[in-house]
């Protein structure tokens, strides 16, 4: 009897011991998991996957608010746009944004159909509306040539697959390092989230 009171007062005083560590190597943020978490550290760049649509206000309110988070982060932070439709809405805006991005201009696009939307009020998922900024871009050859290809094509069902796989319901959704999906409502705001989001990644880079 007394060996086994032993033995569980050495397993509870190790359990207390290694207490602290634990702590200290969590991932601090709130979120879900979705994934295989890296340990803490370990990490030399960190993949941060946006998934959003070109007709939500809040993910345009997070394009605003995390242009700054974006610009000091990006030799730590690999950032990729997964852009996505809802019910109802032509998908056109992803193509052409797809389009744009192989041949370096997906930033440009994405920062205009965001403007188009909610700077002039017009319907980005309009298939007019979408080749008129392709011609006003300079994207009108290209975007014609491509827009339908396999490689377009293959994309978004790739992203579609992935946002079943998150368990996505609704824009704008983060997930960092294909496990960690951001519970931004929980920060209190875009601005506090681009601000504490810094955290998590500091959290899995190495030192």
């Amino acid at each position: 009897m007394e060996s086994i009171m032993y033995r569980h007062l050495i397993f509870f005083m190790l359990l207390f011991l290694a207490l602290p560590l634990n702590a200290a190597e969590s991932i601090r943020g709130h979120y879900a998991v979705v994934g295989k978490v890296p340990k803490p550290h370990t990490l030399e760049k960190v993949v941060f996957e946006e998934f959003l649509n070109f007709g939500c206000p809040h993910c345009n309110n997070l394009r605003e608010a995390s242009l700054e988070f974006r610009k000091q982060q990006k030799d730590r932070v690999e950032f990729r746009d997964i852009p996505i439709v809802f019910r109802g809405q032509d998908d056109a805006p992803l193509r052409l944004y797809y389009v744009a991005r192989k041949i370096g201009k997906g930033e440009m696009i994405k920062e205009e159909l965001f403007k188009a939307r909610f700077t002039h009020g017009v319907d980005v998922f309009d298939k007019g509306i979408v080749n008129y900024l392709a011609r006003s871009l300079g994207l009108s050859e290209a975007f014609q040539k491509e827009q339908n290809a396999p490689w377009v094509n293959q994309l978004m069902a790739e992203s579609e697959l992935k946002a079943q796989q998150y368990g996505l319901t609704g824009t704008p959704t983060v997930v960092i390092q294909y496990s960690l999906k951001m519970d931004i409502g929980r920060y209190g705001g875009m601005d506090k989230f681009a601000e504490k989001l810094p955290e998590t990644i500091d959290d899995l880079l190495k030192n």
